[in-house]
């Protein structure tokens, strides 16, 4: 079977507008999470989000684009740009697109429908193009002038990884040589915010140190939006042309149990991590790093740490544990696809970013609580979503 690299990365975060930003805050410990701004919360008790800060979309798009796309459209684009660039790639004609989304153009709806109602102002001719998830998919091919495959997906929280994951396959099974791939989101809207809150998900901090994933005292994750995604190449194509690599895609599982309308059990996450290291050839011990999906709700981090301690046993103790939502909060799409991207730059540097907030760590778990510096050779990365869709990406040291 063909191998498959990472040769660019590039994100839009509450952490920064470029991936590189978005690094260098994360292993800094500067948490993106602060008082919401875009939603009026003065009646609400979910005080904080974590919010694209600066973010001008002009400096990317014509008028015309940014009028007829929602954020998470413009996001997705100024990620693949700044991925492409990383990579000192120009995209084949025949580049396959997949980028995940979970809400798509929500705020973008919100308002339309708001405006309806209260000021009734007709519906935009756009609207429907605007919020549809497939459509930062079709954007990026548009940008770049693609005729190769062009796909939205949608698995809940574990779509960016999961759009990254099928990239994997295709160019691995030959339908391409190179995928742009990744997660995007903008659900900063008093939808979100209310109904995640009603769900009993989301925190009620009042500050940064909201978003405290295996802590005991975590009470919910912080909603965020932002955008991450990265270049898929085959590896001999690749290597031939000189790129940097930041690190193989070597295994990919995803498994869904559907018992758990809002989550997951601690088989199915369990099962998920063995599938991707089986698929790599891979076992337990060959592990030198896990970035957790720890979103810091406490049935979440708790069926995800059983499910660690389940599969890792007695190696568990020597395999560091990162939680990157404890700073970026829980970017939904975007948060798999830019924790993958973390994962590729720790196997690439050598470098474990922090979990902060972590002041009374409830598992048995190897969380390094500042920069840790350390060869890293394999990395699993996880994402488990609504409905019980879980996906677990590996990657290897080239």
């Amino acid at each position: 079977m063909r191998r498959v690299v990472i040769t660019g990365i590039g994100a839009v975060t509450p952490l920064g507008l470029t991936f590189r930003d978005s690094c260098e805050s994360l292993k800094r410990g500067i948490s993106g999470v602060a008082t919401c701004t875009k939603v009026d919360i003065s009646d609400l008790p979910w005080k904080v989000s974590g919010e694209v800060k600066g973010f001008d979309p002009s400096l990317y798009l014509t008028k015309k684009e940014i009028n007829r796309s929602d954020l998470f459209i413009q996001y997705a684009l100024v990620a693949a740009t700044e991925a492409c660039d990383d990579a000192s790639l120009k995209p084949p004609r025949n580049t396959a697109v997949l980028i995940g989304s979970s809400r798509g153009g929500i705020a973008t709806l919100e308002k339309a429908v708001r405006e309806s109602f209260t000021n009734k102002r007709r519906l935009s001719a756009y609207l429907m193009s605007a919020t549809t998830i497939t459509m930062a998919a079709s954007a990026i091919s548009n940008r770049f002038r693609l005729k190769g495959y062009a796909l939205g997906l949608s698995s809940a929280c574990a779509s960016g990884a999961v759009a990254i994951g099928e990239a994997f396959r295709m160019i691995r099974d030959g339908a391409t040589d190179v995928a742009i791939a990744g997660g995007t989101e903008s659900p900063l809207c008093r939808l979100c915010l209310e109904g995640y809150g009603r769900m009993g998900v989301l925190s009620k901090g009042r500050d940064a140190q909201a978003s405290r994933p295996f802590d005991r005292k975590r009470d919910g994750f912080v909603l965020s939006e932002g955008a991450a995604v990265v270049i898929l190449e085959e590896m001999e194509r690749a290597v031939k042309r000189g790129a940097r690599i930041y690190a193989e895609v070597a295994g990919y599982a995803t498994y869904t149990d559907g018992s758990v309308q809002t989550g997951s059990t601690v088989q199915a996450e369990a099962k998920t991590m063995r599938d991707a290291m089986a698929h790599a050839g891979l076992r337990e011990a060959d592990i030198d790093l896990i970035n957790a999906h720890a979103t810091a709700t406490q049935v979440g981090d708790r069926v995800e740490a059983e499910a660690i301690e389940a599969v890792f046993g007695r190696y568990l103790q020597d395999i560091p544990v990162t939680a990157n939502k404890s700073l970026t909060g829980h970017m939904l799409a975007a948060s798999g696809a830019f924790e993958l991207a973390v994962t590729a730059m720790a196997v690439f540097k050598g470098e474990i970013p922090p979990t902060i907030n972590l002041d009374d760590p409830e598992f048995g778990l190897n969380i390094p609580v500042s920069l840790m510096k350390r060869e890293i050779n394999v990395a699993i990365t996880n994402s488990f979503g609504f409905g019980g869709v879980n996906a677990s990406l590996l990657l290897k040291k080239v």
